[in-house]
């Protein structure tokens, strides 16, 4: 829980707990629970289709789960995206057999899922108010008509158990911040983040008007409230800061209300586009190390277009799959709102694999009552969908990123050769990487590669001075005398191009 307001979500922490106090503090053994969950998710997911389709759809969306390679590498990860896909799918289920069949523990049981949800990533909080409303308002009579007062008492026991999971944690935060906030505190730097004016929908590292790259959960929470306590000049409280960034957000909006709607056009194709953007984890350098991996799976590329194509085939049905729409908006609301990334939208993914099964049957049942016309019509229709998410979109190189974190977790186990292959095969993306050059300068050194480490160094430099980076010059000319090197001696051509200094997790040279 740490001390003060909290900044992230308690679910996956809580979960992670748990873990531990069954298994001990054991990594394998929290992904191998999460492998378990991950195969449960598949099992929702099958029931959602068989709820609303037929046993064939609901095999293939089962199947579809199954070996859909990013649900099961995220389940080999250590992030809360594992929790939110079971317990979205979960609450999906529940959600169309309560309203199928109404009842208090049917409601209940959702409001737990969804409350469980909420903790693990605020933004789900979006479906709670539609639910609510459509419980009084929108839910099929079905052959009974339930009066208001029925309506009320359900919908007001889904909302009090969403409110006993979340409220504990808003009393903790007042308690030991002296501050209201209902969950955590994160929202108006990550607002600020996806609306300012450079921006690209995706997730990229801030720079706030220091020198530093703000890459880490604690490192966003320190400069963020840093830099509104020096503009402010004074302290602030957690909720204060995230309503500051927020107003940058919306005055980022405002100064140019063009930008923003292109931006928010951008996230819809980034929210739909086969790319799988990440920002800690990525699927190709893990497949290196995964034969599962490598194995020829499914991917966001195919489940989408078939899951776009059985939700157009279902819209008259829109009453009965309101959850289901639901969750796909408060997921697409989320990222309009804030920035795409492939583990915040992999819930949304997952949801398709039921449409996708049943748009699939449909296809098939036009072909074999040999319905040249209606087959043709979904035919044209399928290849829309796959054109456009399959369009190419220009993205941000973030390999580099991988491998430099590949790189540094070589040189934590001292495996030299790997760290500094790493390094320059990260080098090779983004050349003037100061900080990817530097770290390849500490593995030279270490593994004792003296006349390579020497022109390392002397790089690091060169760009050190190209920025104005007094500290790293400093520790490039200490390190060039510790090796026995002249510091004015003529430094090698450095990368001619300067790539962006955007570590994953900056480690010092001389740490």
């Amino acid at each position: 829980l740490g001390e003060g307001v909290l900044f992230m979500g308690p679910g996956y922490p809580g979960f992670m707990s748990a873990v531990y106090a069954l298994f001990g503090p054991s990594i394998p053994a929290l992904k191998g629970v999460q492998a378990g969950l991950g195969a449960l998710s598949c099992v929702f997911i099958w029931g959602i289709t068989r709820e609303l389709f037929d046993r064939r759809s609901a095999a293939l969306s089962g199947a579809l789960a199954t070996f859909h390679g990013m649900l099961i590498f995220y389940g080999g990860t250590v992030m809360v995206v594992n929790l939110q896909v079971l317990l979205i799918s979960g609450l999906c289920w529940a959600l169309l057999r309560t309203l199928r069949e109404p009842s208090y523990r049917g409601f209940v049981l959702c409001g737990f899922l969804l409350g469980l949800s909420v903790l693990a990533r605020q933004t789900v909080l979006l479906m709670a108010p539609l639910i609510a409303l459509w419980t009084l308002f929108g839910m099929p009579d079905g052959e009974t008509s339930y009066s208001f007062k029925q309506r009320f008492a359900w919908g007001s026991a889904f909302a009090v158990t969403i409110c006993l999971l979340i409220f504990p944690f808003t009393i903790k935060n007042y308690v030991a911040g002296d501050d209201l906030v209902l969950l955590n505190s994160t929202g108006g730097a990550n607002f600020y983040m996806g609306n300012q004016r450079k921006a690209k929908g995706t997730w990229q590292v801030p720079s706030i008007g220091t020198r530093s790259r703000v890459d880490s959960p604690k490192a966003m929470q320190i400069a963020f409230s840093e830099v509104a306590e020096r503009i402010n000049g004074r302290e602030m409280k957690s909720s204060e800061v995230s309503s500051y960034w927020f107003g940058r957000g919306l005055d980022e909006i405002k100064a140019d209300p063009g930008r923003w709607l292109w931006l928010e056009s951008r996230k819809i194709i980034h929210f739909f586009n086969k790319e799988e953007i990440w920002n800690n984890r990525s699927f190709e350098v893990s497949s290196d190390f995964s034969r599962v991996l490598r194995l020829p799976l499914i991917g966001f590329g195919l489940i989408t277009p078939l899951g776009l194509l059985g939700l157009l085939l279902c819209s008259s049905r829109g009453r009965e799959l309101l959850p289901i729409y639901g969750a796909l908006g408060a997921y697409l609301l989320s990222a309009l709102l804030f920035f795409v990334l492939s583990r915040y939208r992999m819930p949304a993914a997952a949801l398709l694999a039921p449409f996708a099964g049943f748009a699939v049957f449909r296809l098939v049942d036009a072909a074999l009552a040999s319905d040249g016309r209606l087959l043709g019509k979904y035919a044209a229709l399928l290849i829309g969908f796959t054109l456009l998410v399959h369009w190419p979109l220009p993205t941000e190189n973030r390999m580099h990123m991988a491998y430099y974190n590949l790189g540094n977790k070589f040189r934590e186990l001292e495996r030299w050769d790997e760290a500094i292959r790493a390094y320059r095969t990260s080098l090779e993306s983004v050349p003037g990487a100061i900080s990817t050059h530097n770290n390849l300068a500490v593995a030279l050194e270490l593994s004792g590669r003296e006349a390579e480490a020497i022109d390392a160094w002397k790089t690091v430099g060169v760009l050190a001075m190209r920025r104005g980076d007094q500290r790293r010059i400093e520790r490039s000319l200490r390190h060039l005398r510790e090796l026995g090197a002249l510091p004015d001696e003529a430094s090698p051509h450095a990368p001619s191009e300067d790539g962006p200094d955007n570590p994953a997790k900056p480690v010092p040279a001389d740490s």
